[in-house]
C-alpha cells in the first residue's frame, strides 16, 4: 500500500443505475480509507446525484451524452455533445488536479475517462457485467488498467491495458443486518419464512408483476416487496389495504435490512446485486432484464444457476403462476434453500474493494 500524500486525488466517474453506482461507492470507500481524496463525476438528475453526495463524496456534474441507436443527424449530435461533455470534463480534472480516474461504467463515464486520456492522467475502467457495455468498450482503448468481474469478458474488451479479473465490489454495509431487528422494523414476524422482492434501484415492472401476484397468493409465508420508486404509486393502487405479512417500501437504503429478513430473494440479475446475494449467502429467483446490451444478465443469472445458487426465470417464457409456485415451493422447503444459499456463498469475493484499491495504486500511482 502506498502512503498518499494529502493533494492525492481519485476521480469516480460514471453510473446511472445502481449497478454501476453502488460498486463504485465501494471502490471508493476502500481509496478513501487510504486517505485519498474522492471526487464523483456523474450526472446529477441520476442515482450517482444523490447517492455520492449522501456517502460525503464531493459530486461534480458532467453533462450526459447518451449514444443514439440509429440516426445520422442524432449521431452527429452525439460527436458533438460528447466534444463538449468531454471539455467540461477536461475543466474539472484541471481545476481539482485529479491524479487518476475510475471509471465504473454508464456512458456519462465516457467524458471523464476520454479527458483524462487527453490530459495524460492514469485511469482505469471497471466492468460489472459478463458482456461488456458500449462506454467501457469505447473506454477500454484509452484506459491504462481494466478491471473485470468475469474472466470470460477479457477477450469481448478492445485496447492493450492490463486486464485484472477482480469481481464485483460489495460495499461491507450490506454485511452488517441483523435479521431479527429487520424483521420488526418492518413489522414481520421471527418465525415465518420471508421473501424479498426487489427489481433494482429503479424498480421493475416484471419483478413488481410477480410481486404483486405472490402477495395476492394464499401462503404461510411473508414478503419484504420493495416496488421502486417509478412504480410505487401503481402498487399502492393496485393493492389497495394492505395485507398482513407484507411489508411495503418504495426504496430501500439499508439493504443489510433486506437482506437479513429475507430467506429468498426475488430479484433481477445485475452483476452487482448477485455479488451481494453471493456476500450474503442468499438462495433467489433470478428473473434477467432482456432490456440491457446483449442480454447479460442472462449471462450472469446462469453462472449461479450452475452451482445451484438460484433459478433462473426468462421473461419472455414468463409463467407468472408458474413462478409463484416455484417461489412458495422453494420457502417451504429449508433444506434446499440452506443448499442454495452455501452455494451462493460459495462464489462470493469479498476482498474486492481492497483488491481494485491495491492495483490502483500499483498502475495508476505509482509514479506520483
Amino acid at each position: 500500500m502506498l502512503d498518499p500524500a494529502p493533494s492525492a486525488t481519485i476521480a469516480l466517474a460514471g453510473g446511472g443505475t445502481g449497478g454501476h453506482v453502488y460498486p463504485a461507492i465501494a471502490m471508493g470507500d476502500a481509496l478513501r480509507a487510504r486517505g485519498y481524496r474522492l471526487l464523483y463525476f456523474g450526472e446529477t438528475r441520476r442515482l450517482e446525484g444523490r447517492v455520492a453526495p449522501a456517502q460525503g463524496i464531493e459530486f461534480h456534474a458532467v453533462p450526459a451524452v447518451a449514444y443514439p441507436r440509429s440516426g445520422v443527424k442524432s449521431k452527429a449530435g452525439f460527436v458533438a455533445g460528447l466534444a463538449r461533455a468531454t471539455a467540461s470534463a477536461r475543466s474539472l480534472l484541471v481545476r481539482h488536479q485529479v491524479d487518476a480516474v475510475l471509471g465504473v461504467g454508464g456512458y456519462i463515464m465516457a467524458p471523464t475517462v476520454m479527458a483524462a486520456a487527453s490530459l495524460g492522467i492514469p485511469a482505469a475502467i471497471h466492468e460489472a457485467n459478463v458482456t461488456p457495455g458500449l462506454a467501457n468498450r469505447v473506454c477500454a482503448r484509452v484506459a491504462d488498467l481494466v478491471l473485470l468481474t468475469y474472466a470470460a469478458t477479457a477477450d469481448q474488451i478492445p485496447g492493450s491495458a492490463p486486464r485484472e479479473v477482480v469481481g464485483c465490489p460489495v460495499n461491507p454495509r450490506v454485511l452488517s443486518g441483523d435479521r431479527a431487528a429487520a424483521l420488526a422494523r418492518y413489522g414481520l414476524a421471527p418465525d415465518r419464512p420471508t421473501l424479498l422482492i426487489v427489481g433494482g434501484s429503479l424498480g421493475a415492472a416484471t419483478i413488481n408483476q410477480i410481486g404483486l401476484a405472490c402477495v395476492h397468493a394464499p401462503r404461510d409465508w411473508q414478503i419484504v416487496f420493495v416496488t421502486g420508486p417509478t412504480y410505487h404509486d401503481e402498487i399502492v393502487a393496485s393493492l389497495g389495504t394492505l395485507p398482513p405479512g407484507v411489508a411495503l417500501l418504495d426504496y430501500e437504503d439499508r439493504m443489510q435490512d433486506a437482506y437479513a429478513a429475507a430467506d429468498l430473494v426475488l430479484c433481477r440479475a445485475g452483476s452487482s446485486t448477485l455479488a451481494e446475494l453471493t456476500a450474503v449467502g442468499k438462495p433467489s429467483v433470478l428473473v434477467p432484464s432482456p432490456n440491457v446490451t446483449d442480454n447479460h444478465q442472462e449471462a450472469n443469472a446462469r453462472g449461479l444457476e450452475s452451482v445451484g445458487a438460484a433459478l433462473v426465470v426468462v421473461e419472455k417464457d414468463l409463467d407468472v403462476p408458474a413462478v409463484v409456485g416455484r417461489v412458495g415451493a422453494l420457502l417451504g422447503d429449508q433444506a434446499r434453500r440452506q443448499q442454495m444459499g452455501q452455494a451462493a456463498f460459495s462464489q462470493a469475493r469479498l476482498d474486492t474493494a481492497q483488491r481494485v484499491a491495491d492495483l490502483v495504486e500499483e498502475h495508476l500511482l505509482r509514479d506520483r
